[in-house]
């Protein structure tokens, strides 16, 4: 990419999320250490990292639920937590275990939650804060079925699974549209098909333009839903890029299935300096390091050697997420 044009894609790249050196101190515990978070505009972003090991206490920072002991925020591009209140109108959050009303019903409850926004909506709407057509009163319904509660709408919430407390929540945040919806371990207490409904649901949002930080600490999700990935430990951040970034963190491996297993093992040591075993089916693994394949495929076939498979087997998520954080973390 020319220089000019590089300019000017990172001069169109607008963040909904940044952090600089954000810090949160218990006493002598960095909960959270000096983090340089960029949330892309139009993104999912997976938050990952093992039990403890910060998301939670970045994500309440963000709310301004808790204040940074020093750094920087600005979300929806607005300072935290000074313009707090013109950001969250526009702010769908569930975090931790939803603070719900176990008497009331899901229909009720989300009634009581959406007549405390309207006030602030009102505020925001006479401030420029909010386009004149945006709504005021919610479509409960639509909220209720967009998260699968409907059928069970006149239920009291002390009667829910954890697994509906956390769609009822959803459902609260998505009362109204938002350009951004931050989700802490949204699947939490979900059977699998519940998972794979959210999973389903988050691409809706994200593909009608909300973008979404969702932090947890299943792998195989964060794989299957993210375009962008953030691994913390021990409050630290260890990575931030796009999900194929984290995966090129470890190199790729080749099968190489050919008719003189011996002789290529030989080759790719003598001509690329590869490393290769030949498992008991008689094929080739090899990590190719940065040769390319075709340059492997030529030098074999160059020695007079029949090639009837190669395949590539990328890194997976959770492979670079160990490679990154250590075997020994509570992740699964």
């Amino acid at each position: 990419m020319h220089g000019k044009q590089q300019t000017e894609l990172c001069f169109s790249l607008k963040y909904l999320i940044q952090t600089t050196a954000l810090t949160k101190r218990y006493g002598s515990v960095n909960a959270v250490d000096s983090i340089d978070l960029v949330v892309p505009e139009g993104s999912i972003f997976g938050f990952l990292g093992p039990n403890g090991s910060g998301k939670t206490t970045t994500i309440r920072m963000l709310l301004g639920l808790i204040f940074p002991t020093s750094g920087e925020i600005k979300v929806l591009e607005k300072s935290i937590p000074r313009d707090l209140g013109s950001v969250l109108i526009n702010v769908g959050a569930v975090v931790e275990g939803p603070g719900l009303y176990p008497a009331l019903s899901a229909e009720q409850y989300l009634a009581r939650t959406a007549k405390s926004s309207a006030y602030a909506r009102a505020k925001a709407k006479l401030s420029g804060e909010l386009p004149s057509e945006a709504p005021l009163t919610p479509d409960i319904d639509a909220a209720l079925e967009l998260v699968g509660l409907s059928k069970v709408r006149h239920r009291k919430v002390k009667a829910y699974s954890l697994g509906m407390k956390q769609r009822l929540a959803l459902a609260n945040a998505l009362l109204y549209p938002r350009k951004l919806l931050i989700l802490d371990e949204p699947t939490n207490g979900m059977d699998p098909q519940g998972i794979l409904e959210m999973r389903e649901l988050i691409a809706t949002l994200s593909n009608a333009g909300t973008t979404i930080f969702v932090s947890s600490h299943l792998l195989s999700e964060i794989e299957a839903t993210c375009t962008h990935v953030a691994v913390i430990q021990h409050g630290r951040l260890l990575f931030q890029g796009e999900v194929s970034e984290l995966r090129n963190q470890l190199p790729s491996m080749l099968t190489i299935g050919v008719t003189d297993p011996q002789l290529a093992l030989e080759i790719l040591g003598s001509q690329f300096s590869l490393t290769a075993e030949i498992g008991s089916n008689g094929l080739l693994t090899v990590n190719r390091g940065i040769v390319r394949i075709e340059d492997i495929s030529a030098a074999l076939v160059g020695a007079g050697l029949g090639v009837y498979r190669i395949a590539e087997d990328s890194a997976t998520v959770e492979e670079a997420f160990v490679a990154i954080t250590g075997k020994g973390s509570d992740v699964s």
